[in-house]
C-alpha cells in the first residue's frame, strides 16, 4: 500500500513567486514615496521658516525704533538683494541695530543659516546662503534658494 507523505513548507516556485512580489511592492513605494524629494521639501520648508523668522526680528526691531530698520556702523539696510552674514560683500545683519540693541542677541539667539548650502555658499555665519533687501516703497524680502521650489521669498 501507499502510503501519502506530507509535505511540508514552500516551494521553490511559491517562494520566489513571492519574493517577487515583494520586490515589486517595495520598489513602487521607494518610487512613490521619493525620500530625496520629501527631504528636500522638508528643507525647503526650513527655509522659508528661517526667512519668516529674519524678517520677524527685522520688523519687531523696526517697531520698537519709530519704523527704522536695521543698519551698522558702515552701511545701511540693503536696497538690492544682499547676502546675510559677516563677510565683506554681506549685510551683517547680527550686529546691525543701535549699540546694545542689535538683531544678535536682542531679537534673535542667532541668524539662521541654510540647512543644505549649494556648493557656491557656505552656509555659516560669514554668508547664511540668504539674501536681504527693502524696496524703494519700504517691502522687505527675504530669500533662499531651495531645491524643490527655486526659489523661496518671503516679503512684509
Amino acid at each position: 500500500m501507499f502510503t501519502k507523505k506530507e509535505n511540508k513548507g514552500f516551494t521553490l516556485m511559491e517562494l520566489l513567486i513571492v519574493v517577487a512580489i515583494l520586490g515589486i511592492l517595495a520598489t513602487t513605494v521607494v518610487v512613490g514615496l521619493n525620500p530625496g524629494r520629501q527631504l528636500g521639501k522638508a528643507r525647503d520648508a526650513r527655509r522659508q521658516s528661517d526667512l519668516e523668522v529674519i524678517l520677524g526680528a527685522v520688523l519687531q526691531y523696526a517697531s520698537e525704533h519709530s519704523g527704522d530698520l536695521p543698519t551698522t556702523a558702515t552701511e545701511n539696510f540693503p536696497t538690492t538683494a544682499t547676502c546675510i552674514g559677516t563677510s565683506l560683500s554681506c549685510f551683517n545683519l547680527a550686529g546691525a541695530g543701535e549699540t546694545g540693541d542689535e538683531i544678535v542677541p536682542i531679537y534673535l539667539v542667532e541668524i539662521p543659516t541654510d540647512p543644505k548650502p549649494p556648493d557656491t555658499c557656505p552656509g555659516d555665519a560669514t554668508n547664511t546662503c540668504y539674501t536681504i533687501y527693502a524696496d524703494a516703497n519700504g517691502r522687505i524680502y527675504a530669500t533662499a534658494t531651495g531645491e524643490i521650489d527655486t526659489t523661496i521669498e518671503v516679503k512684509k
